[in-house]
């Protein structure tokens, strides 16, 4: 019988030169690259190599994982930039200005802003999957 599949929050954040992935749940895996998707990758890119080697780490349930990702908010405006910071800030009552220095790290959200921004985030996905063309 096979394991049920583990889900790992992977952590994304942006830097200066792109973007890193590591997770806590497993301690000393990352990964590195210019774009998210190239972060990813590298990330699971390592997980392959441990499970590759003599005595694989059972946190690693044998590979049978999946990813739930996790952005602070610079690397998810940094990502998703198509995203109309004006836009998005009328639509879950945030004031543009404090919306683009939570983007630019200038401020920290609260707990509040974040779930506040997440749930426009998840809203503006839940319309977007209802579009036909």
């Amino acid at each position: 019988m096979r394991s049920q599949k583990k889900n790992i929050v992977v952590v994304i954040e942006a830097s200066s030169t792109g973007f890193g992935a590591y997770s806590n749940d497993l301690p000393g895996v990352t990964g590195y690259g210019k774009t998210v998707a190239e972060a990813k990758e590298d990330f699971e890119e390592a997980i392959s190599e441990l499970l590759e080697g003599a005595s694989p780490d059972p946190a690693l349930n044998g590979g049978n994982l999946e990813y739930t990702y996790q952005y602070d908010l610079p690397s998810v405006f940094q990502h998703f930039g198509m995203l109309n910071l004006t836009s998005l800030s009328q639509k879950i009552g945030i004031n543009a200005s404090l919306l683009r220095q939570y983007k630019n790290g200038i401020v920290p959200a609260s707990e509040k802003q974040r779930q506040r921004i997440e749930k426009g985030l998840h809203d503006l996905g839940n319309e977007l999957l209802k579009v036909r063309l």
